[in-house]
């Protein structure tokens, strides 16, 4: 999934990016996409006869981290997202498992490289009753695109050139210039429609308390408590088939042993967001599930700071990084060792697998070797050693444990490294603050476009983003070149093209692709629980187990 008020970030505070945030920067790992349920006359997936017309009348889970706010324009973390996709909904939705499908409109074409048409949904309501209109679309992306709002989503919509209701029941957006990628701009991560009155009439209060959200979701929020829960109930207006959940509420329990006590005591019925290492110790008190996430952990370094502006330095550092031992030892093999920043699965169908897989394994990454480490150090500007100081979220244990232990590998080549646990809230603001030369990248993709990181991350004009300040020509035109292709194979190229030759040059070192652990009791079920699921209506697939 990213924490904080809208600022540099943008949707890459997901904290994982960030939970909350991030798009967007969080939480251990949870986020997935925005899936529509079947509807009436569709084909269910999966195995729907569990309990599927019985109805669950409540259910209670924990959350790692708190909210302050459930407007992901102000913070756009993977628990923001979680809160604010039941509620609302988008022009296109993406699926479990990470494909763009119908949302709010049910189909949409392009009669030019730079005209998007989106045909609406009819009969669909707000949770208030009022009915959904065109221009209620425009006003929610006029809302994020006006520089007076400082909403965290505008990045999404910057190569907009105008938004226009022209039917009934049609939106059309033009671009400034053509976008391979500016479809996924339109599904949850970029966008979450609400009405023009609400908006209009709650400016600068939504998500909060005292106003909540309005959207067309099948769940509205009934009750927020910034620190402490957030309470939905099923939306009688919700244009899909009733859900069988009817109520659903999502404490926040930062602590891992009142969690696990709360899951044996009965108080909750589950959790999401753990850990690893902690979702291990729930297995005997709740059912657990095991999800790759796509999310990404990477050391970040600000390569425009001493000493990690030299490249024997960053090299040092990671030929100290024991990246299949963090897998292995820290989270007991339920991760798997990155080559990049984007997981290999997120290609589409820009790359065969195949040539993604060729690809990875030609980025030649240091190898864990401390001689090898001692040997870079002594080539840098610092062969002596230096002191540095990374940071960790509260809300990640196993984060701040792979710090430690590169600490400790670190300290045998004669580096210092202060290792500090600060709030989700706190590591978030650092984050492209440039405070620390040396961070943790933790990121929760809300899109399945590799894109996302490698444009986010990697390019230069990415100012806000590109918290390691890498700035590589060949990078940058590879990546300005695959935003305005719009065929797929040439656009995956392109895309692959920046993250080979980056790569090398470490401006970031990719640690590990994570697994979201999904803990719940033995009574419930989530159906379809894919890369994506918790982006989108995710409490939909809830179900009484057989």
């Amino acid at each position: 999934m990213e924490s904080t008020s809208a600022g540099a970030l943008s949707r890459r505070r997901v904290l994982g990016f960030a939970g909350t945030g991030a798009a967007l920067l969080g939480v251990a790992p949870l986020l997935a996409a925005c899936a529509p349920p079947r509807r009436e006359g569709a084909t269910a997936p999966g195995p729907v006869a569990r309990g599927a017309d019985v109805a669950v009348k409540r259910l209670r889970l924990a959350l790692p981290s708190s909210l302050s706010s459930l407007d992901v324009g102000r913070e756009s973390g993977v628990l923001n997202y979680m809160v604010a996709c039941l509620a609302q909904e988008s022009l296109l939705s993406v699926s479990p498992s990470g494909e763009l499908g119908p949302g709010l409109a049910t189909a949409w074409h392009q009669p030019d490289p730079t005209t998007y048409v989106y045909t609406l949904r009819e009969g669909v309501r707000f949770a208030d009753g009022s009915p959904l209109t065109p221009d209620d679309v425009v006003a929610s992306i006029d809302e994020i695109r006006d520089p007076g709002n400082g909403n965290a989503l505008a990045y999404a919509f910057a190569g907009v050139r105008d938004v226009r209701a022209t039917g009934a029941h049609e939106v059309t957006l033009r671009l400034k210039a053509p976008d391979g990628a500016f479809a996924w701009n339109t599904s949850p991560g970029g966008l979450l429609v609400s009405s023009r009155a609400f908006l209009r009439r709650n400016r600068g209060r939504i998500g909060t308390a005292r106003t909540l959200l309005l959207g067309t979701g099948p769940y509205r929020v009934i009750e927020f408590a910034p620190d402490d829960h957030v309470s939905l109930e099923r939306n009688p207006y919700w244009w899909g088939r009733r859900p069988p959940l009817e109520n659903l509420e999502l404490a926040f329990v930062p602590d891992a042993g009142t969690r696990l006590v709360a899951m044996k005591s009965g108080a909750i019925d589950g959790a999401l967001g753990l850990a690893a290492d902690e979702a291990r110790t729930w297995e005997s008190a709740a059912e657990i599930t095991y999800t790759g996430d796509r999310s990404v952990v990477a050391l970040a370094f600000d390569t425009e700071k001493a000493p990690f502006d030299d490249p024997h330095v960053r090299r040092a550092i990671a030929h100290a990084t024991d990246r299949e031992g963090m897998v292995t030892g820290l989270l007991h093999g339920k991760a798997e060792v990155a080559s990049a920043l984007p997981s290999r699965d997120m290609w589409g169908s820009l790359l065969s697998p195949r040539e993604v897989r060729t690809a990875y394994a030609g980025i030649e990454l240091p190898a864990y070797d401390l001689d090898a480490a001692r040997a870079e150090l002594a080539k840098s500007s610092v062969p002596h050693g230096f002191t540095a100081e990374i940071h960790y979220p509260a809300s990640g244990p196993q984060v701040g444990k792979a710090a430690l232990a590169l600490s400790g590998a670190l300290k045998k080549i004669g580096v210092t490294l202060k290792v500090k646990e600060i709030t989700l809230e706190q590591w978030v603001n650092e984050l492209g603050s440039g405070k620390q030369a040396l961070q943790f990248l933790w990121y929760f993709p809300v899109t399945g476009d590799p894109a996302e990181l490698a444009d986010a991350y990697l390019n230069a004009a990415a100012t806000a983003t590109d918290i390691a300040h890498y700035d590589n020509p060949k990078v940058n035109r590879a990546l300005d070149r695959a935003k305005t292709e719009t065929a797929p194979g040439q656009r995956g190229h392109d895309l692959m093209k920046a993250l080979t030759t980056a790569g090398p040059d470490l401006p970031y070192l990719p640690l590990w692709w994570a697994q979201t652990a999904t803990a719940l009791s033995a009574a419930h079920v989530l159906l379809d629980p894919g890369p994506f699921a918790f982006i989108g209506p995710w409490a939909t697939r809830v179900r009484a187990a057989a």
